[in-house]
């Protein structure tokens, strides 16, 4: 070992290797979410950074898009429940005509929650990397995603509510 060095050579090349490791998977699975501009039922601007220091389940879909109706009609009492815990259901249209999206939001009055359009479907789609629709995101209070874990036997409600 060298005079100049505390500790070998291999050790130190095992810390870069860890920190280099440790940087990339926190990046990716404390990633900030990006913002996302809409326009509400009312007409209103505003951006899902408003919600900041809230948990944000964020819904992207469409009036066009089956599977996003029936998950919204599936899961409305989980939504529900979800909502009354103090999560934000943001649903986010990518509907192109805003008469479509206006429409869909009062036929189906089972979508609980906000129902807002992307000002910007092409930054939105891109931002959250969207190859189709539905997709889903959690955001929690920092502004960053959570994930849901992998178990099948998993409570959804009570990993939300770890969150909160």
């Amino acid at each position: 070992m060298s005079q100049d060095r505390p500790f070998p050579l291999s050790m130190l090349s095992l810390v870069l290797v860890f920190n280099v490791f440790y940087s990339l998977f926190s990046t990716t699975l404390s990633e900030p979410a990006p913002n996302i501009r809409y326009e509400t039922t009312t007409g209103a601007s505003s951006h899902l950074y408003t919600h900041k220091g809230q948990v944000v389940y964020v819904s992207i879909w469409a009036s066009w898009c089956k599977p996003c109706l029936e998950n919204y009609k599936k899961y409305e009492s989980v939504r529900a429940e979800l909502e009354s815990e103090g999560v934000v259901l943001l649903n986010v249209s990518i509907d192109r005509n805003p008469d479509l999206w206006r429409a869909a939001v009062e036929k189906h009055d089972y979508i609980n929650g906000t129902n807002v359009l992307a000002t910007d479907i092409s930054r939105t789609m891109k931002d959250y990397r969207i190859s189709k629709v539905p997709d889903y995101h959690i955001i929690d209070k920092s502004g960053h995603f959570v994930y849901l874990s992998d178990n099948a036997g998993r409570d959804i409600i009570e990993e939300f509510r770890a969150w909160l």
